[in-house]
């Protein structure tokens, strides 16, 4: 029987600092192929990992739904959860055309036969393992009707596959993510996003991701690239920051941005910036090819402006990484 099993100090493997006697609980068998890897430079963040732990110690039939801007860390925050108590992942980004067999299973042929092949939701039910559903509000919401019973703790039933009945084991949890609250998208940023149904999202305990604080992302950098001076992973930060408060409406400008800094492009800016740093301009040239490569041009200048006036001096210095 697939159990949780495993008695896991919080503060030793989420490494945070928190009492030595907070404990949760994961997986012994740490050898199952579902399980993802583990990030080591990874920094958790005290509320986020705190619901979520809540969370998968007791759903109480409740979904888990992660909203925020692309970017923010909703969808890499359960994967490493996961990774840490061994818990196998069954996931599948949403779209529009996404169906509800999708999720259950289909018939296809196989080697000459007709099999069905059960899909990512009855395999999680079956196993017990997370069901991770990303962007879930790119799907027809009429597509989402068929998992009210799910979440309820109803089994799943798949009428194609001759009426096949499965019961959620008890270590099923199910987890979506969006760029929505689930009320549709009121800022124009997302296209295709669309308004989940208000009995749906009741089956959801909600939990908006912000952008990570500039200490956890100073402490992302310091681990992502240590010979980095301190100086200029400050300052990138900054530019990081104000291009997402364009980017989310936080300043009134003549040039709003339809393009953002994830923390994964900050990251690959600032290791970018120590690969090339024997070229004249090594933060410009890292930069362009981290985020300002996809923006349109007068974007792209706006951008640069902002990291020019950050920078000062530095920008300009073939010496600055």
């Amino acid at each position: 029987m697939f159990k949780r099993d495993q008695a896991l100090a919080v503060r030793t493997i989420f490494n945070l600092d928190v009492p030595v006697e907070v404990i949760t609980t994961g997986f012994s068998d740490t050898n199952n192929p579902h399980v993802p890897k583990i990030n080591e430079g990874y920094i958790f963040r005290r509320e986020t990992l705190r619901d979520i732990l809540s969370f998968l110690d007791d759903p109480d039939e409740d979904g888990l739904f992660f909203a925020g801007h692309y970017g923010a860390g909703k969808t890499t925050l359960p994967y490493q959860v996961a990774a840490r108590l061994s818990w196998p992942i069954q996931s599948l980004t949403a779209h529009s055309r996404l169906e509800f067999d999708d999720l259950m299973g289909t018939w296809k042929l196989v080697n000459g036969v007709m099999e069905f092949l059960h899909g990512p939701l009855a395999i999680a039910m079956r196993e017990g393992h997370l069901f991770i559903l990303n962007e879930i509000d790119r799907t027809d919401p009429g597509q989402l009707a068929g998992l009210h019973d799910v979440l309820e703790g109803h089994p799943l039933v798949i009428a194609t596959n001759g009426g096949e009945v499965i019961r959620a084991h008890e270590n099923f949890r199910f987890i979506a993510t969006g760029n929505s609250l689930g009320s549709g998208d009121s800022t124009g940023l997302y296209q295709g996003v669309n308004q989940l149904d208000i009995a749906f999202m009741d089956r959801f305990r909600v939990v908006e991701v912000q952008y990570p604080t500039e200490d956890i992302e100073m402490a992302i950098l310091e681990k992502k690239t240590p010979d980095l001076p301190e100086e200029i992973r400050k300052n990138m930060i900054k530019v990081a920051n104000k291009i997402r408060n364009l980017f989310i409406g936080g300043e009134e400008v003549a040039t709003p941005l339809t393009i953002t800094m994830s923390t994964r492009a900050l990251c690959r800016w600032a290791k970018l910036t120590l690969v090339f740093r024997n070229a004249p301009n090594a933060l410009s040239y890292a930069l362009n090819q981290s985020l300002l490569a996809k923006a349109e041009p007068e974007q792209k200048i706006a951008i640069e402006q902002i990291a020019k006036d950050v920078f000062g001096e530095n920008w300009t210095q073939k010496d600055a990484a």
